[in-house]
């Protein structure tokens, strides 16, 4: 019990680092890349409340590699939610035991500093154990990009790592 503390701790920690502001001075880009992704059961809604933490750079090379036309820049209130949002149903999706896929409602996404917040709304009342989560956003671009998920379910959480390896993971 105490290592898996301690692997909660350690994960906790790198997020608090990877997501502090550190970037590169000459350049203003970061040297590591890595999400954080919230997901929150509200019992009374019966659905997750999911929040998915991207660096607004990386986002945007996302959405420009195959971009023919003018490059995308991510900014609040643009027109650029449909591309955002078609980029996150690719990348996170959430299996239930019997392997159907989830439906979520995409409620939009708003710009911190250098950061975009993705926010989701996913109705859920199956029970958590045997689903699966997939979390791949940015593996597609970055081959050291970490995905790291925080699920709190009924007071229950748990930590999960993703990376360009391991892009899902089965929730016992």
């Amino acid at each position: 019990m105490m290592v898996s503390k301690l692997n909660h701790w350690l994960i906790y920690s790198l997020l608090v680092i990877g997501f502090s502001g550190i970037t590169a001075f000459d350049s203003g880009k970061h040297d590591f890349h890595n999400s954080l992704t919230e997901m929150r059961y509200n019992p009374k809604n019966k659905a997750f409340e999911v929040e998915i933490k991207l660096f607004t750079d990386d986002l945007e090379t996302a959405l420009n590699r195959g971009n023919k036309g003018p490059k995308i820049r991510i900014l609040d209130k643009d027109a650029n939610d449909k591309l955002v949002e078609a980029y996150v149903r690719k990348h996170y999706k959430f299996t239930n035991a019997a392997g159907v896929i989830k439906p979520y409602q995409y409620v939009g996404k708003q710009n911190e500093m250098d950061a975009t917040w993705v926010f989701i709304e996913m109705p859920f009342s199956d029970p958590i154990k045997g689903c699966k989560l997939q979390q791949s956003a940015l593996t597609d671009v970055f081959d050291d990009q970490q995905n790291i998920v925080n699920l709190n379910f009924n007071g229950d959480k748990k930590y999960f790592l993703f990376n360009e390896k391991v892009p899902v993971r089965v929730i016992e």
